[in-house]
């Protein structure tokens, strides 16, 4: 996983025009007036210059502090004590961030009820928490801070508050909540047209469409910040927006484009002195050496990204440049080193909860030990790194994401604007042409073609985007298939066959049985995928038919009994791919654990049609378990996870001695 920078948002009252503005306050300043309009210009000037100059920002924030004691001041203190806070957290001086805080602190207490004052407070302090790993409390601090007024505190900066908790989100790989708090940012920021909270969150949409590798729609999403940024002269966050696209084209191979843009945006933070950030254009700047085989300028790059961000007291980074530098330490042959590095990498990300961070970790630590010929272990590695890319579940995220595009409807939005402008050009053509009856009649008629064309080709393109939506999705979905079920069960095939060639004089009828079931499984999977796609079984009929032909290939060898129900009707539903292909899984994965681990005996099967829902039942007499007990293998959560993207949900019941019924209920459409 790349290291894209996510620079938290904090709502400024106002959006200030940057050259003629600062002009107008440092007049204001010059006046030396000590009263609250001299306050107010150095706490604008002070959040005018966050985005460009750090020092000159901190010295207006702290020329406020020395204003004279007086409570028509305490608001100005508060909110620069905030400010300061986070310049200094930003900077990587942690001392005087914990100093600052207690200082707004002690002056919110003295105006208890000011919910302004403590709206400030609480997303600061959770900015703070969340750059320094510190997760939990971070989401506390903004929960205490959404809490408050919306009216009171105003809706840009609820909006921000929603865009700060997606990166805490994002950091826990909690996707679906990172996606919901984005998308209420930016509902909030298109009805107040506020650009400063646009640029933001089109960053985080860039970074959303990232993560699970569409890189298109991450660059045009990144980009569309970048013009906002450079609207509002926002060094800071123009930065950040060139490293996340440089992220963009290392994955997409363009090496030496995403090299410029590393370095570009760093340099633009050390002349802010941003640590931080520095340190993680850093670790982008290895990362793309490693990729470019280089791994002597990849290993120097990643040492130094350690030593930056530790000197700012920032550890959320330490597992993926541990994961990453052990691999060039590997390729330079310091096995002892390698070994080290990827070995605290896993256990880093393990114990921060960072689970994409441990699937890149163990990678390669499997691919450290097959260069060593400890084809077991690399196969443990192996095992943990699919347990954990199964955990974060790419293919749901997707599907989430694009439920959420689809929702909000930015394509549309767009549309209906652009159609909105077509009408005021007619309006104001007619309103020119009113005296004459006969031009106002064409104008008129004009306006309605012009209108059923535009609404036509617009319908067109829906359609014909929908059309490839579905071709994408199926795609992606076979795709992803192919990648995570065969591509694992390949791998696994590749190490044992070579464990097994290790033992030339005695061969291991052991290690032969393994990759004789490795093999019947992937041809299963391989059957189940091409069976899945094929147009032919459209229909629940030819479903139900493979449900039945597994559920006797599966159960009456063991000497299981079941009894098949069927609904009336229930033949000639006709389901999408997807639905089908989860239905189906779902089903598939529930027999095999009444069978394998269940010790039924009987098993009875309902699959019924109620009220526009398909619902599937199946209940086991077998040994059932403790769900508070159990820990949630990787099968349950697959089933609740391919129920959740049919659009339905799917309930568990097991007691000890009581046998397991699974109850799953889903729209047909």
């Amino acid at each position: 996983m790349r290291s894209l920078v996510f620079l938290l948002f904090f709502v400024s009252i106002e959006v200030l025009a940057q050259s003629s503005k600062i002009d107008s306050l440092q007049t204001i300043i010059s006046q030396n007036r000590q009263d609250t309009i001299h306050a107010k210009a150095l706490m604008d000037l002070g959040i005018t210059l966050e985005r460009s100059d750090l020092k000159r920002s901190t010295e207006n924030y702290r020329a406020i502090l020395k204003m004279p004691d007086n409570r028509a001041f305490d608001k100005f203190k508060t909110n620069a004590a905030v400010r300061l806070a986070g310049n200094y957290s930003a900077m990587g001086v942690l001392d005087s961030v914990d100093y600052y805080f207690d200082q707004a602190e002690s002056f919110l207490r003295s105006n208890p009820n000011d919910q302004k004052l403590a709206y400030t407070l609480y997303n600061g302090r959770g900015i703070h928490l969340n750059r320094i790993g510190k997760f939990e409390a971070a989401l506390s601090a903004y929960k205490e801070a959404i809490s408050l007024d919306h009216q009171v505190i105003g809706l840009d900066n609820v909006a921000g508050i929603y865009i700060n908790l997606s990166n805490v989100y994002k950091q826990k790989d909690d996707q679906k909540s990172n996606f919901e708090a984005t998308y209420k940012a930016l509902d909030i920021f298109e009805k107040t047209q506020n650009k400063t909270g646009l640029a933001f969150v089109y960053n985080s949409l860039g970074t959303a469409h990232y993560h699970i590798k569409n890189y298109g729609d991450a660059e045009k999403y990144f980009l569309k910040s970048m013009e906002y940024r450079k609207l509002l002269g926002d060094k800071r966050g123009e930065s950040m927006v060139l490293g996340n696209l440089g992220n963009v084209y290392m994955d997409k191979a363009q090496h030496q484009k995403a090299k410029e843009y590393f370095e570009l945006a760093m340099e633009v933070q050390e002349s802010l002195g941003l640590k931080e950030m520095v340190g993680i254009q850093l670790y982008n700047i290895g990362r793309n050496y490693l990729l470019m085989e280089e791994p002597e300028s990849a290993l120097a790059h990643f040492q130094k990204a350690q030593k930056v961000l530790k000197e700012a007291g920032i550890s959320t980074y330490d597992s993926k440049i541990l994961a990453d530098l052990g691999k060039a330490q590997s390729l330079l042959s310091q096995e002892k080193e390698a070994y080290q590095s990827l070995k605290m990498a896993t256990e880093t990300a393990l114990l921060q909860k960072q689970y994409s961070e441990a699937i890149t970790a163990f990678k390669n630590l499997k691919e450290y030990y097959l260069t060593q010929g400890k084809f077991q272990e690399a196969l443990e590695a192996q095992s943990k790194e699919y347990a954990y890319r199964d955990s974060i579940g790419i293919g749901a995220l997707q599907a989430q994401l694009k439920e959420l595009e689809s929702r909000y409807a930015l394509d549309l939005k767009e549309n209906e604007i652009s159609l909105l402008k077509t009408e005021q050009q007619l309006d104001r053509a007619e309103l020119a042409k009113k005296k004459a009856n006969q031009n106002l009649i064409i104008a008129v008629f004009t306006f309605f073609i012009i209108l059923a064309g535009i609404l036509v080709n617009k319908y067109r393109i829906v359609g014909r985007t929908k059309r490839l939506l579905e071709v994408e999705k199926l795609r992606n979905s076979i795709a992803r298939d192919l990648h995570d079920d065969l591509g694992s069960t390949l791998s696994s095939i590749h190490i044992l066959s070579q464990m097994a060639l290790q033992k030339k004089e005695s061969p291991d009828i052991g290690l032969f049985s393994k990759i004789n079931v490795h093999t019947a499984s992937m041809m299963d999977k391989l059957s189940d995928i091409v069976w899945s796609i094929h147009p032919d079984n459209d229909n629940l009929e030819q479903l139900l038919s493979k449900m039945q032909e597994f559920a006797a290939e599966i159960l009456e060898p063991k000497g299981i009994t079941y009894h098949f129900e069927v609904g009336e009707g229930a033949e000639q539903i006709k389901l999408d791919l997807e639905k089908r292909r989860n239905l189906f899984l779902i089903f598939k994965e529930a027999l095999n654990n009444a069978a394998k681990y269940a010790e039924s005996k009987h098993l009875d099967i309902k699959l019924k049609m109620e009220g526009g829902r398909l619902n599937l039942f199946i209940k086991d007499d077998g040994k059932g378990f403790d769900q508070e007990l159990t820990k949630k293998g990787n099968g349950l959560f697959n089933m609740q996870q391919r129920a959740s993207m049919m659009g339905g949900n799917m309930v568990i019941e097991s007691f000890p001695n009581m046998g397991t019924t699974i109850q799953l209920s889903a729209p047909i459409t």
